[in-house]
């Protein structure tokens, strides 16, 4: 008898949960569609308002000034436990704002120094590479986070400009299985 790795056999079983149970949302602003595995839950808005302003917050502080969040919309904020999955969109055009690559640099240079600074003894491990959603390249950035060599989590950052917006998805895991059911919502996902 084949053994199938254990990694394998999760995400054959997360690549399953879209198919057969979750609620389709859409967001007309990005033209983009996608399942929510049953297993998580939407945030309200004023949960969503408090994380953001909690995160917010410790940017700035890590920053030394001000981070101007106020134009940034939240498409979706999901948790199941301690794993969530967000996606945003913020206006954004290159003529007025900058270059996007520079930008998206700065985002994930100020996402390592925030943690760096809020978990000052933990082990911080950083990739980044370009991932496809629906047909599409997102720029993806890998955060892992360890604590005296035991692993507390992992966050994933993808981001690209599309439609005039940084359109932005998220998502952290403490576990593969819930890594596997995350990734399954892009997997599963559709862009117009």
């Amino acid at each position: 008898m084949k053994k199938l790795p254990l990694f394998a056999f999760l995400l054959l079983i997360a690549c399953n949960f879209p198919a057969k149970e979750g609620k389709k949302y859409t967001f007309k602003e990005v033209g983009w569609a996608m399942i929510l595995p049953s297993q998580f839950k939407v945030l309200d808005t004023t949960r969503v308002k408090q994380l953001n302003e909690k995160g917010k917050d410790l940017m700035e502080k890590s920053a030394g000034t001000p981070v101007d969040i106020s134009s940034t919309h939240t498409l979706i904020t999901a948790k199941k436990g301690m794993q969530y999955f967000t996606a945003t969109i913020t206006p954004f055009d290159p003529h007025r704002d900058g270059e996007y690559a520079a930008a998206n640099k700065s985002v994930k240079d100020l996402v390592y120094k925030t943690f760096s600074d809020q978990m000052p003894d933990a082990t911080l491990d950083t990739a980044s590479d370009g991932v496809k959603v629906s047909g599409l390249d997102f720029d993806r950035y890998r955060l892992s986070v360890a604590l005296k060599g035991k692993p507390l989590f992992t966050m994933f950052l993808l981001s690209r400009l599309y439609k005039g917006y940084d359109f932005g998805m998220n998502y952290l895991y403490t576990d593969d299985l819930s890594k596997a059911q995350i990734e399954s919502i892009l997997t599963s996902s559709k862009f117009e």
